[in-house]
């Protein structure tokens, strides 16, 4: 248990999370393209001295629905969910650290916290990124306008957020898989991007009507395929893991 909670404590805690986290959470604010352009104008408006209630007609709402649909945020989403912990487990390989790691915690407990590490940092780094912008948003409002940005109809913007957060996992699982089938650490990013941009063409070029093959549609529709992918990506990338620990240990 101590070497599960160590690896989520690496994994949520190291420099590579907080790097992702801001830099998923700049993505974000830039996918909402126009939306964020009248933001600040909005804001630039409200310090001239205009009222708040009578001006201001953005939502955090509408703002967070732009942000998590627009394609710059979709596109960067699988190369930044990976980027946290995909390529640990292929490090301490590399690096000698299977065999005391096992000594000492078990090869439970080994793999299962490199499983779940890779995939809840990669859902909670989405969560938290758009926690983070909202918050920042609610910031400026409030030093700018001194009111806090109007919610709007949140109920569909939570459904969408956890969307997002198990592609997040998704992602995360097969940039660490292909990691380790490749033996190359910047397969963890680059993977889950090249394959997402190679999805998106094929689904767009050649299934136009099936669109769940496209990436940039799998934040609206049926949450279970979602589900259903993840855990046979977790599957697969724990066969992988052991198959691997069979190798080196």
């Amino acid at each position: 248990m101590r070497c599960i909670l160590s690896d989520l404590r690496r994994a949520l805690t190291g420099r590579w999370f907080l790097l992702a986290l801001a830099a998923t959470s700049a993505a974000l604010y830039l996918s909402a393209g126009t939306q964020t352009y009248g933001f600040l104008i909005s804001l630039r408006d409200l310090a001239e001295g205009y009222a708040f209630e009578d001006y201001f007609y953005l939502d955090a709402a509408s703002l967070l629905t732009g942000a998590m649909q627009g394609d710059f945020g979709l596109l960067t989403l699988p190369a930044l969910s990976a980027l946290p912990y995909g390529a640990q487990a292929l490090v301490e390989l590399k690096n000698g650290a299977l065999r005391p790691a096992l000594f000492r915690a078990g090869r439970r407990s080994w793999l299962t916290g490199k499983l779940l590490a890779c995939v809840l940092s990669g859902m909670l780094l989405q969560g938290l990124s758009a926690l983070l912008l909202l918050g920042v948003l609610h910031g400026m409002t409030l030093v700018v306008g001194g009111a806090a940005l109007p919610p709007g109809d949140m109920s569909a913007v939570w459904a969408m957020l956890l969307r997002r957060m198990l592609c997040g996992g998704l992602w995360a699982g097969i940039g660490s898989m292909i990691a380790l089938l490749t033996e190359t650490s910047s397969a963890a990013s680059i993977a889950p991007l090249c394959l997402c941009y190679a999805l998106m063409m094929v689904g767009t070029r050649f299934f136009p009507s099936f669109g769940a093959m496209n990436p940039m549609n799998w934040l609206s529709g049926w949450l279970w395929p979602l589900v259903a992918g993840l855990a046979a990506v977790s599957a697969l990338l724990l066969t992988t893991l052991n198959r691997e620990v069979n190798r080196h240990a």
